[in-house]
């Protein structure tokens, strides 16, 4: 426990007691989160037991999604997701602290002795949501992983053109149309009259978010990067939402 962490005793944001290290979650709750282990390294759907690590499921062969892997240490379910959804009010302050101080190790392991992306990108609000809530849960997420990785966060790169209804409002079927064509990427005006967009955009680029379900939001960001230059997107969130697919989306 670093200096600060004796000063301020971190205290567990799901059992209310002294976590014993700089972060408000202790070891017991973070042990009892649902770990997302065996999955899907492109879409980290969770496979069928008796599958191999690190096999890619069926539907990723079939019609590989936009982006490139997906790191999803955890399982939406109880207690994460209250975790989660304290990111989404209040401040979100000490859950982001939380979800990325767990984030940036399942991160870190992944990509030993790998390159990591060039940067981050966290998945944009539209206007209407960002005057509603206040902040942007993804953008505070950003922030507390690039300092556990030493990666920069390009806030304001990518942007959220319209508002629509927040996605787990609505069903399956509806998702992708909810969201398709819903970003757009930020173009100085030097880029907008050289056309230099493309030169300007990271190679390869991680996209930070909170939860993923469906991937329909992933998949229209993913695709909008893609356009602008951006050969692979990488796609980091806390935690997969487990869904019985019956046509891949993600």
């Amino acid at each position: 426990m670093n200096v600060l962490g004796a000063l301020f005793p971190g205290i567990c944001l799901l059992c209310r007691r002294r976590s014993r290290r700089d972060l408000d979650l202790c070891r017991e709750c973070e042990a009892a989160l649902e770990r997302n282990e065996r999955a899907c390294p492109v879409c980290a759907e969770p496979s069928p037991p008796g599958t191999p690590a690190g096999e890619i499921c069926g539907s990723c062969i079939v019609a590989p999604p936009p982006w490139a892997v997906t790191v999803a240490p955890f399982t939406y379910s109880p207690p994460l997701s209250r975790v989660v959804e304290g990111l989404k009010s209040g401040n979100g302050l000490r859950e982001a602290r939380i979800l990325g101080g767990i984030l940036a190790p399942a991160i870190r392991a992944r990509y030993r002795g790998l390159v990591l992306p060039d940067a981050l990108i966290p998945m944009p609000l539209s206007r209407r949501r960002r005057r509603q809530r206040g902040y942007n849960q993804a953008e505070l997420l950003a922030s507390v992983i690039c300092r556990g990785i030493d990666r920069p966060v390009l806030r304001g790169t990518l942007i959220r053109t319209r508002h629509a209804p927040p996605q787990r409002t609505l069903p399956r079927s509806a998702r992708l149309r909810n969201v398709r064509g819903a970003f757009d990427v930020r173009r100085t005006l030097r880029e907008r009259v050289f056309a230099r967009t493309v030169d300007a955009m990271p190679k390869r680029i991680a996209l930070i978010d909170d939860v993923t379900t469906t991937g329909a939001t992933v998949r229209s960001a993913s695709e909008t990067l893609r356009a602008a230059g951006v050969e692979e997107v990488h796609v980091w969130v806390a935690a997969k939402t487990v869904t019985a697919r019956d046509v891949h989306v993600a």
